[in-house]
C-alpha cells in the first residue's frame, strides 16, 4: 500500500424518513450528493470515516436507511457515535458495518472514539474511552495512527459551540501528544471547517454533509455554504494531505434563520 485513501463525512443528520427536512434541506439528499460527488472525484472506491451525528434524532430507520445506502454503494466504512445518536441503535441497525474501535489498514493504524454523553451536547472522553486509548496506542505502536473523535478538542472562536467542546480534553492530550506516531485528530461537531494545530499534534474540522455553521458567531448561527467533505490522504512515511471539498450543483439552501435544532 502506498498511501491511504480517506474520505470524512460528519453531521449527515438523516431523519426517521426520506423527506426530513433539517434548517430547509433534506440531509438524504445532500448526503446522497456528497456520494455521488465522490463518484465524480474519483474518490468512489476511497475509506469513508462517518464521524458522528449519522442521525439527527437517534432514528432507527435513519440507521437502517443508511446502512443499506452504503451497503449498495458497496462502502468500505468506519463510524463512530456522535450527540446526537444512539450507540446500541447504530450497533443493531448498521448491520453490515460493525463498530470498529481500533482499524490497521497497511502502515496505519485508525483509532475511533466516542466522545458523546447521554443527554447534552457537551463532549467528554469517559474513563473507559481513555483506557481504549492506551490500549490502542500499544497495539498501534508500530504504525502511523489517524485518531477521529465527534467533538471538538479546543475553542474556534464560535462561542456558543465553544461551550460543547471535549471537557476533559487535557486528559486525551495527555495520553496522546508523547506519541510521535499519532499524525492527526480529524473532529465533526462543529460543522466547520479547521485545519490546524492542537498543541503539537495536527487537527482538522471537517463540514458537514447536511447544514454549516457561521464561524465566529456568539450564537446558534447557519451558513449559506453547501454540504461538504473532507479527504484525507495518509501516506506512508505518516505525512498527512488533506482537503475540504464543497458541493457546486447542490440545489437545495439552507434556512439561515434558523435559530437551533
Amino acid at each position: 500500500m502506498t498511501s491511504l485513501r480517506i474520505i470524512q463525512i460528519t453531521d449527515l443528520h438523516l431523519g426517521a424518513t426520506p423527506d426530513s427536512i433539517l434548517a430547509g434541506i433534506k440531509p438524504l439528499d445532500s448526503f446522497l450528493a456528497v456520494l455521488d460527488a465522490l463518484d465524480q472525484d474519483g474518490h468512489g472506491d476511497d475509506l469513508l470515516l462517518l464521524s458522528g451525528d449519522l442521525s439527527g434524532e437517534s432514528s432507527a430507520s435513519a440507521y437502517s436507511m443508511l446502512n443499506r445506502i452504503l451497503r449498495d454503494r458497496d462502502k468500505n466504512v468506519i463510524w463512530l457515535p456522535g450527540n446526537h445518536d444512539d450507540l446500541s441503535l447504530m450497533e443493531e441497525y448498521l448491520i453490515d458495518y460493525p463498530l470498529r474501535s481500533i482499524s490497521e489498514i497497511g502502515s496505519w493504524g485508525i483509532l475511533t472514539l466516542d466522545s458523546s454523553q447521554a443527554g447534552t451536547p457537551i463532549g467528554r472522553i469517559s474513563d473507559e474511552q481513555l483506557q481504549k486509548v492506551s490500549e490502542g496506542l500499544t497495539q498501534l505502536s508500530g504504525k502511523s495512527i489517524l485518531v477521529s473523535m465527534h467533538h471538538c478538542p479546543i475553542t474556534l472562536g464560535c462561542q456558543w459551540l465553544d461551550k460543547q467542546r471535549i471537557t476533559n480534553s487535557q486528559d486525551l492530550y495527555d495520553l496522546l501528544s508523547p506519541h510521535t506516531n499519532v499524525k492527526a485528530v480529524v473532529t465533526g461537531h462543529v460543522h466547520q471547517q479547521f485545519d490546524g494545530l492542537w498543541g503539537n499534534i495536527p487537527l482538522y474540522t471537517s463540514p458537514s454533509s447536511s447544514i454549516q455553521f457561521k464561524p465566529q458567531s456568539e450564537n446558534f448561527s447557519i451558513s449559506n455554504q453547501p454540504p461538504a467533505y473532507r479527504w484525507l490522504t495518509l501516506e506512508r512515511d505518516g505525512s498527512v494531505n488533506t482537503g475540504v471539498k464543497f458541493l457546486s450543483n447542490f440545489n437545495q439552501h439552507p434556512d439561515t434563520k434558523n435559530t437551533g435544532y
